[in-house]
């Protein structure tokens, strides 16, 4: 069984235009016997976004509080407390908040990968 707690997770803030909190909960990296995903939160302020982007992982993402749209390729959704969405690889996508309240967002990466960046970054502050 692995274990990870939000309070002891990896983290970086991210400045403007991208305005977000990023946290790793699980990870290969972070866990020994782990090689199949890894996950971790997003936290958008308001007015918070991520960046347009693409990677070789997939992605799933599942909104825990709060509300935001999400853009994967052309499609555009409104997304609210309990919608899950997923997200193919190599296919852009981005998260904004538009909304007066913050957002959080689990993500899941299959594989993991790009969650590696969000560790060494959260050393670098250290």
């Amino acid at each position: 069984m692995i274990i990870a707690r939000e309070k002891c997770a990896p983290r970086i803030d991210v400045p403007e235009p991208n305005r977000r909190t990023l946290k790793v909960l699980l990870s290969p990296q972070l866990h020994e016997g782990l090689q199949s995903i890894a996950s971790g939160l997003t936290i958008l302020p308001p007015g918070g976004q991520s960046d347009l982007h693409v990677h070789e992982e997939g992605e799933m993402f599942y909104v825990l509080s709060g509300r935001c749209r999400i853009i994967v390729g052309d499609e555009v959704e409104e997304l609210e407390q309990g919608t899950a969405v997923w997200a193919p690889p190599c296919l852009s996508h981005q998260l904004v908040n538009s909304e007066d309240e913050q957002c959080r967002i689990l993500w899941v990466l299959a594989p993991p990968g790009r969650e590696r960046a969000i560790i060494e970054k959260s050393k670098e502050k250290k």
